[in-house]
C-alpha cells in the first residue's frame, strides 16, 4: 500500500513537471512566431521529435493496439494544435488560452459519455475548485464577442479533453516510450500533411498563408526553440504523460493539467516581466486547492 502511495505521488509530481515544461511553451511559441511559419515550425519539431522516440523506442515491446493506439492519439493531436495555432491569428492569446483549458471540466465529461465513468466524489469537488480557479485566472476581461478563432480553439479544447481521456485508458496497456513514439509520429505526419496541402497556395490572402508564406528564420535562437520544443517539450513530455496517466484516472490528470497556466504566468514574470494580477493570485490558489482537495485519501479511485 505504501509503495502505491509513493507511485501515486511520483505520477503526481511527474504530470507537475509536464505542466510546468509546457508553461513554458507559450513564450517560445511567442517569441518564434512572430516571424516563424507556424505549420512548418510545428512539422519541425514534431520531425524532430518523432526520430527522436524512434531511437528511444528501439527494442521496446510491441503490444496489442499500440500502433492503433498511437495513430489514432497522434492524427488528433496534430489536428488540434494545428486548430490551436491558426485559431491564434483570429483571436486573442488569452481567450486562446481560457478556451484550451475547457478541456479540464470537459474530460470528466468525455469519460462519462464514452465509458459511463463517474468521477470520485474528491476528484469532483477537486476538479470543481480547479474548474473555478482556471476561471477566475484565466477569464480574458477584453473578450467582448464571438471570434473565427474561437470555434477552432473549441475544437482542441474538445479533442485534447478526449485525448486526456483515451490516453488514460490505453497507457496502461502500452510501453511508454513505444506508445509516445507512434503518437508524435503520426502528429507529425499529420501537420506536415496539412502544411504540403497549403504549400501551392502561398503566398496568398489570409491571415494563415500569409503566416505561412514567411520564409524560416536561419537563427541560432530558431534552432534553440526547435530543440527545446522537440526535444523537451514533446520528447520528454509525451514519455513522462504516458507512463504518469497509466497510474491515475483521466479526471485526476486533468486537475493537474490545470497547473499550466498557472507555470506560464510564473515563466511570463521571470522571463517578460509580467506580473500575476490579483485576479490571477487568487484563481491559482483555486488551481492548488484543488489539487490538495484531489490528493485527499480516497479521492483518487
Amino acid at each position: 500500500m505504501r509503495d502505491d502511495r509513493r507511485v501515486a505521488v511520483l505520477a503526481d509530481l511527474t504530470l507537475a513537471v509536464v505542466t510546468a515544461i509546457w508553461g513554458t511553451t507559450f513564450i517560445v511559441n511567442r517569441l518564434v512566431l512572430e516571424n516563424a511559419p507556424p505549420l512548418l515550425f510545428l512539422t519541425l519539431r514534431f520531425s524532430v521529435a518523432a526520430a527522436v522516440l524512434a531511437f528511444l523506442a528501439r527494442g521496446r515491446p510491441v503490444t496489442p493496439g499500440v500502433r492503433r493506439d498511437g495513430a489514432l492519439v497522434g492524427v488528433l493531436l496534430g489536428l488540434s494544435i494545428g486548430c490551436q495555432l491558426v485559431g491564434q491569428l483570429f483571436t486573442s492569446a488569452s481567450k486562446t488560452a481560457f478556451i484550451t483549458g475547457l478541456s479540464v471540466p470537459l474530460t470528466p465529461v468525455v469519460a462519462f459519455l464514452v465509458a459511463r465513468k463517474v468521477p470520485s466524489p474528491g476528484n469532483l469537488a477537486g476538479l470543481l475548485l480547479a474548474g473555478l480557479g482556471f476561471g477566475v485566472f484565466a477569464w480574458p476581461v477584453e473578450a467582448t464577442k464571438v471570434e473565427p478563432g474561437d470555434f477552432l480553439v473549441l475544437v482542441t479544447a474538445v479533442t485534447y479533453a478526449w485525448i486526456i481521456f483515451y490516453v488514460g485508458e490505453s497507457a496502461p496497456r502500452h510501453d511508454a516510450r513505444r506508445y509516445a513514439a507512434g503518437q508524435i509520429f503520426w502528429a507529425a505526419a499529420t501537420v506536415g500533411a496539412v502544411r504540403l496541402a497549403v504549400t501551392p497556395f502561398l503566398p496568398g490572402s489570409g491571415a494563415i498563408l500569409v503566416a505561412e508564406a514567411r520564409p524560416l528564420p536561419l537563427t541560432l535562437g530558431f534552432a534553440a526553440a526547435i530543440l527545446w520544443m522537440a526535444l523537451v517539450a514533446t520528447v520528454v513530455t509525451f514519455i513522462a504523460q504516458t507512463w504518469a496517466q497509466a497510474r491515475m484516472t483521466a479526471v485526476h490528470a486533468a486537475i493537474l493539467f490545470a497547473l499550466e497556466p498557472v507555470w506560464t504566468a510564473c515563466f511570463s514574470w521571470i522571463v517578460l516581466g509580467e506580473r500575476m494580477s490579483g485576479r490571477e493570485t487568487w484563481g491559482a490558489a483555486l488551481i492548488l486547492a484543488g489539487i490538495v482537495v484531489s490528493e485527499w485519501p480516497g479521492s483518487k479511485r
